[in-house]
């Protein structure tokens, strides 16, 4: 490692072990329990790779499955600790949570298929295939968060200024990791294609030491953003968790009995309206 590498590491470390003390002592897992398994499976993952990279060398093969094993878990994790948020916003709507799960979860699988088709054909399907379901999910979960926090801004809903910071940590993170995941897999899949091929060996060797560091700066750069979103969440942890906002009153099951029609005439006119429009 370089020293940037060794001070960024140092720093990621110790943020993730201090992120995840604060996470039990302030006993958000009790709240939050995906978002308390997305820190604990960071450091967990993180010790984890270095045993990996100390006891079989950096470049072996077990390495290269153990980092991508540790990669996908941790993008399930981080998932799951995103539509929990969705969940913990919309606790009391019952209706607009079962919508929205079942939607969030077409688009799971929706990606995955994506990101497989991408990959095939591709001279290293599994980097392909991760950076592709990755970068799919980031972009996801940036217009989830995003619409999170909007809604909890413009409506006043049941999204506690702790769970408003790690929103916004989240959304940091995702947003420079589609970018990143974006620029490495269009490196992988358009110009470092023909240097795979067996005529091209030469120019490759040539090639690969300037592209490790450009790889080497954009994991700089994702790294320093992941250190920047763990700040907001430690910074939103400083403090003993307020009490659970009480879910909101809802009207009488008659009142919306009695709108339902009224609402369903305004949606059928709108309706009409839009068809007029794309008629003319």
């Amino acid at each position: 490692m370089t020293r940037r590498e060794l001070i960024l590491y140092g720093l990621t470390l110790g943020l993730q072990f201090g992120l995840c003390i604060l996470v039990y002592a302030r006993n958000l897992w009790q709240r939050l329990p995906f978002f308390a398994a997305y820190i604990t499976w960071l450091v967990t993952g993180t010790v984890g790779l270095q045993f990996v990279y100390h006891h079989f060398g950096f470049r072996s093969s077990g390495a290269y499955y153990a980092y991508w094993f540790s990669a996908g878990a941790t993008l399930v994790v981080r998932s799951l600790a995103i539509v929990e948020l969705c969940r913990y916003e919309l606790r009391a709507y019952r209706g607009i949570w079962a919508l929205a799960w079942r939607a969030l979860t077409f688009l799971a699988l929706l990606f995955l298929v994506h990101a497989a088709v991408d990959a095939w054909g591709q001279p290293d399907r599994l980097v392909i295939y991760g950076l592709t379901i990755e970068r799919d999910l980031g972009i996801s979960s940036i217009v989830i968060l995003l619409a999170v926090l909007v809604i909890s801004s413009y409506y006043g809903l049941s999204l506690d200024p702790v769970q408003e910071w790690i929103a916004a940590g989240m959304f940091l993170f995702c947003a420079v990791g589609v970018v990143n995941n974006t620029m490495l897999r269009e490196t992988f899949t358009t110009r470092l294609f023909p240097w795979f091929l067996s005529n091209s060996a030469n120019a490759w060797s040539t090639m690969r030491p300037a592209v490790e560091r450009a790889n080497a700066w954009w994991n700089t750069i994702d790294t320093f953003a992941f250190i920047v979103s763990m700040s907001i969440w430690c910074y939103a942890l400083r403090k003993p968790l307020p009490a659970p906002a009480e879910e909101p009153v809802l009207l009488p099951a008659e009142v919306y009995r009695e709108l339902s029609p009224a609402v369903n005439l305004r949606l059928r006119a709108f309706n009409d309206r839009l068809l007029e429009m794309l008629k003319s």
